[in-house]
């Protein structure tokens, strides 16, 4: 018969082994994918698209990561955009009607190898019904006439936030995670320490996400958005150039048996683009001063060209442009012709 000694032995390896059997293997090639949002378990009391977006990491390059609905491929993102080591995806998607959908994401490598599959559950029209994981019951009765009572660990503590929380586009702010009574946490697609912080400089809003694996091997992924505000990219200040003018020429000569007149110009360019051509066409007779035709200045020209009506005088007119941030560019040159009598 085995001494009390002996036995309390026995039982601490049948622990071990057991816990260490329920364990899952490595994933082939260090690879992680994960969704970060929609949340699990999240529901929608109509139909309405849903911004799916996750992100994927591991050794060696990210080529490929597919996204799954109900099982069937839906979407193949090859070479997907790396940001800070990570492979992003973000896609809207509009379920055919109302239900239940599980989402899932498998992320690739160069070498083909596959990451475990992420998955998240959402419901449309529907009220989730929550499920209770309960860890698996270990009975062992020794042949004692007394049984040791075990001490139960400390419960679990996790949090995870981001100070601050709202920040200007350009500037940085700190990612904070502490945890206590877990086996594991996963952030970025790495395993991390406990307890840690590290700085990100965002130029537009971004979700990060803590994956933790409680001490009954239960799961659970937290969640931090971070709000920035304005834009990194530079403000346009400076103005488009003077266009080139094309018709009528210059000391042109026209007969005043026309009613109408095709004044047209060279485009220009401009790095936030051309809203429009403002004209200006004004009339004199011999020693009078210019003055402004009907409608002169014309605005709002989308084109390069504009028809305007014209009688029996001398004519001048020049023309300028504005771009896409509301920079007026200088007017031309003025350009002559006379409408003679034939």
């Amino acid at each position: 018969m085995l001494s009390r000694k002996s036995l309390y032995i026995l039982i601490g390896v049948v622990l071990i082994t057991l816990i260490i059997s329920g364990c899952g293997e490595a994933t082939p090639g260090g690879l992680y994918v994960w969704i970060d949002v929609p949340q699990d378990g999240v529901s929608f009391t109509e139909l309405q698209p849903v911004i799916v977006k996750g992100h994927a990491t591991g050794r060696g390059e990210i080529s490929r990561i597919e996204l799954y609905v109900e099982g069937e491929l839906w979407r193949s993102v090859d070479d997907p955009e790396i940001v800070d080591d990570l492979a992003r995806f973000e896609f809207e998607w509009l379920p055919p009607e109302l239900g239940a959908y599980t989402l899932e994401a498998i992320a690739y490598n160069r070498e083909d190898n596959a990451s475990q599959r992420d998955e998240t559950t959402i419901f449309f029209g529907l009220t989730p019904t929550p499920v209770i994981t309960l860890p698996p019951v270990i009975s062992i009765t020794p042949p004692l006439t007394e049984t040791p009572t075990p001490v139960p660990p400390g419960e679990a503590s996790v949090h995870f936030w981001a100070d601050p929380e709202s920040i200007g586009a350009g500037d940085c702010t700190y990612i904070h995670w502490t945890a206590e009574n877990v086996q594991r946490v996963v952030l970025g697609g790495i395993e991390q320490p406990f307890e840690g912080v590290f700085e990100v400089c965002l130029c537009e809003g971004e979700t990060y996400s803590l994956h933790v694996t409680y001490l009954d091997d239960s799961e659970q992924t937290f969640y931090v958005n971070i709000d920035v505000v304005g834009s990194c990219e530079e403000e346009d200040n400076d103005p488009p150039p003077a266009p080139v003018l094309a018709s009528p020429a210059d000391g042109a000569s026209l007969s005043c048996a026309l009613s109408t007149i095709n004044f047209s110009w060279s485009p220009v360019s401009d790095e936030s683009g051309i809203s429009e051509y403002q004209l200006e066409v004004a009339r004199h007779l011999s020693g009078k001063d210019w003055i402004q035709v009907p409608g002169s200045v014309f605005t709002g020209i989308t084109g390069t060209s504009k028809i305007v009506g014209v009688d029996c005088y001398d004519y001048r007119w020049r023309v300028r442009a504005v771009d896409g941030a509301s920079n007026t560019g200088p007017w031309s040159s003025y350009w002559y012709f006379e409408m003679l009598l034939q």
